[in-house]
């Protein structure tokens, strides 16, 4: 039987995990991967592969309510505890208590997971599909686009995003002409 070495390990670790969705906390003004995310997603797929990761050494510096940490991680084939790496990481904890020291280590370890493991994180898939426009040129042309009526306002509607296009993302551009090929659609029709 051959063992595998913990290179080989990590790697199918690695294929087992291979993305974290974001999540969007109560009271915080953007999404996060947690701490717990990482852990419960990461821990079961390294234990399978006979892999633990423990922190070998830690130094902190605290500035006002903000502790940094650097954290040294050590990833172990438990079948050759000698076959090791470790991954040198960093995080910050923010907090006017207690609890800042612990924050900046789980930080960095939660980090020095996904990296280790390559991991994907994002937010929700489905949610990004849903994209706003805010851009008041795209919504000035979105509502001209609705009055069009015939073939000569369309004429005029191809104008002005024509002239418009400079002021335009390449997605607003592309939301626009797909518009423009609806209404050209229904005014043939």
């Amino acid at each position: 039987m051959t063992t595998k070495n913990l290179h080989q390990r990590i790697a199918a670790a690695m294929a087992k995990v291979t993305y974290i969705q974001k999540e969007k906390k109560a009271g915080m003004r953007y999404s996060i991967v947690s701490h717990d995310a990482v852990t419960a997603k990461v821990r079961p797929a390294l234990l399978e592969e006979g892999v633990i990761y423990y922190p070998v050494h830690m130094s902190t510096n605290q500035v006002g309510n903000r502790t940094e940490a650097w954290v040294h991680v050590r990833f172990v084939n438990i079948d050759q505890p000698n076959d090791h790496i470790e991954v040198h990481s960093f995080g910050y904890g923010i907090d006017d208590q207690d609890k800042g020291p612990g924050k900046a280590m789980s930080y960095a370890v939660k980090y020095a997971l996904l990296k280790t493991l390559g991991l994907e994180s994002g937010d929700d898939p489905d949610e990004d599909q849903n994209v706003v426009f805010n851009n008041p040129v795209v919504s000035a042309l979105e509502s001209m686009m609705a009055l069009v009526q015939d073939k000569a306002m369309l004429d005029d509607m191809a104008a002005e995003i024509k002239k418009q296009a400079s002021n335009l993302q390449p997605a607003d551009l592309a939301r626009l002409r797909q518009m423009f090929a609806a209404k050209q659609k229904e005014i043939a029709q």
